[in-house]
């Protein structure tokens, strides 16, 4: 059964005031008070070939390039499991390739990145995919890792599996239409679950865990690094988990993905800088430990650092762009099952649209 979501709306609960480092500010999400790119209607794009384009202009020599020498401005994430682009930084790997980064922490990442105030970023597919074909200007580059959330319940409660949440609430801590609430619509998707028939609840990051100890609520998404302390707590378990199923858990979770102009006019650049993040991505796959260490000495992570190693132990840093032009495929593919993507457009022709692969440091290894 392939049931398309027909949400009208969500109950909140509680103030709207994401805060702390689990917050959509890390990972690629908008503000959904704020932010337009969750609520406008979808548009009918069309078809663009931004690997032929950019190919076409990657014959030209890269002082050409209209952000030469520029400094190249990253989203800024304090999020241990998108690491990668600090860790690029850290360890010189911008540096050696003559790439000046600048990261920013902007309240609307996603429409920063689609409106050109940001160049690239590290986040979420899950958050990103949707916006990107309603007009912003989005495109997907680089893999980052597997990972990294998951469908939790109390402890204690008498749910097994996703099917049990019909009839039941689910809260959606980080907007209706960004990753927590897609990727609960993908879990619902491959399990033959009727969204319409889970209720969705908005619930504050900091009052979710207490809201299911008061009944409120039954289930909710939440990202591995923030549930971590109450599983260990043995306050909350899984049901379903996009790091660890394994329906899931070989998909890129998390992607470089770059303003489409910029990438598009500035290819070689772009490049060197999603080649400089392929090996800060290696470099934490092999080095777990020290990268962890450095991200927590220089206040780029926070928390318990046992706690942090683990969940990037967890993470699987290795994958290539082969995994992401998969998992990217599969996106689109259940997103237009599910209804969040009306776009006629049909799945090969958006991978045209925004599929652009970059770096080659596993080629030259």
């Amino acid at each position: 059964m392939k049931v398309k979501s027909k949400i009208l709306g969500v109950l909140l609960i509680g103030s709207l005031v994401f805060t702390g480092c689990k917050s959509q500010l890390n990972n690629g999400e908008s503000d959904p008070s704020e932010s337009m790119s969750n609520v406008s209607e979808s548009k009918n794009i069309k078809t663009e070939d931004v690997q032929k384009i950019a190919k076409e202009n990657a014959k030209k020599d890269i002082k050409e390039e209209p952000r030469y020498k520029d400094k190249i401005k990253l989203g800024y994430s304090g999020d241990l499991c998108l690491g990668g682009p600090n860790i690029a930084n850290l360890n010189g790997y911008f540096k050696d390739r003559d790439i000046e980064v600048e990261f920013v922490n902007t309240k609307n990442p996603k429409d920063a990145l689609g409106s050109g105030k940001l160049d690239g970023l590290v986040g979420e597919f899950a958050g990103m995919v949707v916006p990107a074909t309603k007009g912003l200007d989005i495109v997907f580059s680089s893999a980052s890792h597997t990972g990294c959330k998951s469908l939790y319940v109390l402890n204690d409660s008498e749910i097994t599996k996703t099917k049990e949440l019909e009839g039941k609430n689910l809260a959606i801590t980080n907007g209706i239409g960004n990753s927590n609430h897609n990727t609960a619509l993908r879990f619902f998707n491959h399990d033959d679950v009727n969204p319409d028939k889970v209720t969705y609840k908005q619930v504050d990051n900091a009052a979710v865990i207490q809201a299911m100890k008061d009944g409120e609520i039954d289930s909710a998404v939440l990202d591995d690094q923030f549930a971590k302390q109450f599983v260990d707590k043995g306050e909350i378990r899984a049901i379903r988990s996009m790091t660890h199923d394994d329906d899931f858990g070989k998909e890129v979770c998390c992607v470089l993905a770059f303003n489409g102009k910029f990438a598009k006019e500035n290819p070689l650049i772009a490049d060197k800088v999603a080649t400089a993040i392929q090996e800060a991505n290696d470099y934490m796959q092999n080095n777990p430990k020290e990268a962890t260490q450095k991200l927590f000495d220089n206040n780029l992570a926070s928390g318990d650092f046992d706690a942090g190693l683990e969940l990037v132990e967890s993470y699987d840093y290795s994958v290539k762009n082969d995994l992401a032009e998969d998992t990217l495929k599969s996106i689109f593919t259940d997103y237009k099952e599910i209804g969040l993507i009306k776009d006629q457009r049909s799945v090969d022709q958006l991978m045209k649209s925004y599929w652009l692969p970059m770096g080659s440091f596993y080629d030259e290894k």
